[in-house]
């Protein structure tokens, strides 16, 4: 019985050992389960940190890409608004300059207008004169023409009067 007892005994404990290494054997499979679920989740944190990694380089990249296109636009921009700036200061140079140029066009003309105006009125001054030294003239020879026109007529008188007297006496003479 005793014997049985041992082999009983014997029996539980090799159950136990069955189940202890049934047990075993399970961990070790939990164990490598976790490990290779570890692996996977490290694989896992690994492709994500590279992709990451890829988009934030891309990101990076991109700003790269961004900020030079900006300055190249930005310095498009300078070298626009220097040939504009310039631009507008020839105009200016330039209106200045036919600005000037009218002026003292301007002020030939306004010159030469004074010097013909001047010359004009000199003329017409002349012209007076020569009207009132004319008029004087005239005046003389009217008055002479006049003198002699009424001396004229006073002859004329006498002479017509003289011829009335003439021919009175002729008729009376006749009668």
């Amino acid at each position: 019985m005793e014997r049985e007892k041992q082999e009983q005994q014997m029996n539980i404990l090799m159950d136990r050992v069955k189940e202890s290494e049934e047990e075993i054997k399970k961990l070790e499979e939990e164990k490598e389960r976790m490990k290779i679920m570890m692996e996977e989740e490290r694989q896992n944190q690994d492709k994500e940190r590279k992709r990451r990694e890829e988009e934030l380089k891309r990101e990076i990249k991109e700003q790269e890409k961004e900020q030079r296109e900006m300055r190249d636009e930005m310095r498009r921009e300078r070298e626009e608004m220097r040939k504009e700036k310039e631009s507008v200061k020839k105009e200016r140079e330039k209106l200045k300059t036919e600005y000037d140029t009218e002026i003292d066009r301007l002020m030939n003309r306004i010159e030469n207008h004074e010097t013909e105006r001047k010359r004009r009125e000199e003329e017409f001054n002349e012209r007076g004169e020569r009207y009132k030294t004319l008029m004087t003239e005239k005046e003389g020879l009217d008055e002479e023409r006049q003198r002699r026109e009424q001396t004229q007529r006073a002859g004329r008188k006498i002479s017509n009067t003289n011829e009335r007297k003439k021919s009175m006496r002729k008729r009376c003479v006749r009668r």
